[in-house]
């Protein structure tokens, strides 16, 4: 039986897949589902076609949600159709392990149905169209795609297991976060709103979602961007390559059950370590709390369990 993982955008930097496969024996059987901008389909040119090459060689197979700083396969000669899990994806014959969904269809996942919605507005469109890099008008989803999404879901009886997109109804949407770094009134809400319509009819278990290049939990979404969980599960089975923390900031951790300690990062290790490879680790130079005269190395302590002093005083 296959194995279906998920995690956020790639923007063609796969070592966190990578990563994840040399530590969970997955095979071609296994899929990733990125919920958007893959990367694989961006450049358009000889650095796709090398990136595709070096997918090929994992022991994975990949279904990617469309995003909206990427290409839709329908517009690239090379890709074709066919059926996979009850739904239609499209292809390239020369690279049969790297799938993209088609918006609207509803894939049988081990059992559970899951639909996919992809394309979402570029918050820095007028940037990359002023300085001529990639940005594609089709970007969101079109009046036909969502006449498609809808009519699939109506022949569900607006029931599915989980929803696949890459940005998100409103109500998931994390504004507070971006609120500073955009100006939200030039951003088109249009699929956002659209999706808000979808949610309010449709009986889901779980709404996965990426675009926002954080890790975020609600009751019945989850966010996700360099996490990587099994479909249906509570939990990552990974989190690297993004350290919340850095060399020099003074934290507190959990040594133990019923210990905790303070003290200062002294090495942030970026992918884990020997020890533990599920999330960030950090050596903490410092104290248990109760102690102060036992000054120490705390090694392989895991970013779960580490919280920094400033987001202790801002709370």
């Amino acid at each position: 039986m296959s194995r279906f993982f998920l995690t956020g955008d790639c923007h063609g930097e796969f070592e966190k897949i990578e990563f994840f496969c040399r530590h969970r024996q997955t095979s071609r059987d296994d899929y990733m589902i990125i919920l958007g901008d893959a990367g694989i389909n961006f450049c358009m040119d000889s650095r796709n076609e090398k990136l595709k090459n070096r997918l090929d060689r994992l022991p994975l197979s990949f279904l990617c949600i469309h995003g909206n700083h990427e290409e839709r396969p329908f517009n690239i000669p090379t890709y074709r159709e066919k059926l996979w899990h009850g739904g239609i994806v499209y292809y390239e014959d020369a690279h049969p392990t790297l799938l993209f969904a088609k918006d609207g269809e509803i894939y049988d996942l081990n059992g559970k149905k899951a639909v996919a919605i992809g394309g979402a507005y570029s918050g820095d469109k007028q940037f990359r169209i002023m300085l001529g890099l990639p940005w594609f008008p089709d970007e969101q989803p079109s009046k036909a795609s969502k006449i498609f999404v809808e009519k699939q879901l109506v022949q569900e009886n607006w029931k599915v297991d989980y929803v696949f997109s890459h940005t998100c109804p409103l109500m998931y949407k994390p504004r507070e976060k971006y609120q500073d770094i955009l100006d939200t009134k030039e951003i088109d809400e249009s699929t956002e709103q659209w999706l808000d319509e979808i949610a309010a009819k449709l009986i889901y278990s779980g709404w996965y979602f990426g675009h926002y290049h954080d890790n975020l939990s609600y009751n019945d979404a989850e966010l996700l961007y360099e996490a990587i969980k099994e479909l249906g599960s509570v939990g990552y089975l990974q989190k690297v390559g993004r350290p919340k923390y850095r060399t020099g900031e003074y934290v507190l951790f959990s040594v133990s059950d019923t210990e905790d300690g303070y003290g200062i990062i002294k090495k942030v290790y970026e992918y884990g370590t020997e020890e533990q490879y599920r999330e960030v680790s950090y050596c903490i130079e410092g104290i248990i709390c109760g102690n102060p005269d036992q000054k120490r190395r705390f090694k392989n302590i895991r970013e779960s369990v580490v919280e920094s002093i400033n987001e202790l005083m801002t709370e």
